[in-house]
């Protein structure tokens, strides 16, 4: 019940004595703390710090790095590829598909950060597809010859597909929202960022609403 545990957190700020509970059910507390906290930009972000959401995202090596830098407040473990090379070493031996092992875009016309139109074909899918099957071919043969796993995992391309599980607070959800689902924010994190706000959407249904009706996708950082 996170929207009743913000509700308690935010009378106890104001309360002579420790507030214990309340008849309030958890879309009442939503309504509320909505109006005492966030309603006309108020800015008392405070008690949303305290219920947190565990996420488990599987995504990109860049896109996960991306959420490990544009952080504050969030706890992040990530898969190593010192422990789990073996899927390279499955993609050379024809035992798993590439597009198992690693992240294709698919063909689609794009914009880089300057707002220039770009197109994405299929040829230079497959061509992408094929730079990632000779990686693994390379890093199957170096792990042969002796070389270590943090060694020859220096050639694996930075597409490869990575497993992380992440936890933050409400407050921190909503700040990653505002920094990475922006409309010059990188195509695969906006994706993932869809995904990180149906869950929100699940987990605080009423303070989710105004979230969407007043700062979703507007880039304005949670105070």
């Amino acid at each position: 019940m996170p929207q009743r545990m913000i509700y308690l957190a935010l009378h106890t700020d104001y309360s002579e004595d420790l507030p214990r509970g309340t008849e309030h059910d958890e879309a009442k507390c939503g309504e509320i703390a909505v109006d005492r906290l966030l309603k006309g930009d108020r800015g008392h972000y405070g008690p949303l710090e305290h219920p947190s959401l565990t996420l488990a995202v599987k995504a990109d090596h860049d896109t996960i790095m991306q959420l490990r830098t544009h952080r504050v407040g969030i706890t992040f473990d990530v898969q190593s590829l010192r422990y789990t090379g073996n899927q390279f070493i499955k993609v050379a031996d024809g035992d798993l598909a590439v597009d198992q092992v690693f992240w294709l875009r698919p063909p689609n016309k794009y914009f880089n950060r300057q707002g220039n139109k770009y197109t994405w074909t299929q040829d230079m899918v497959d061509e992408q597809k094929a730079q990632f099957l000779s990686a693994c071919i390379d890093y199957k043969r170096w792990r042969a010859l002796g070389v270590n796993e943090e060694h020859a995992r220096q050639c694996i391309p930075h597409g490869h597909f990575q497993c992380a599980q992440i936890t933050a607070n409400l407050r921190s959800w909503l700040h990653l929202l505002d920094m990475r689902w922006k409309a010059d924010a990188q195509f695969e994190v906006r994706q993932l960022m869809e995904g990180v706000d149906l869950e929100i959407m699940k987990w605080v249904p009423e303070i989710h609403d105004w979230y969407t009706k007043n700062r979703r996708k507007k880039a304005k950082l949670a105070p």
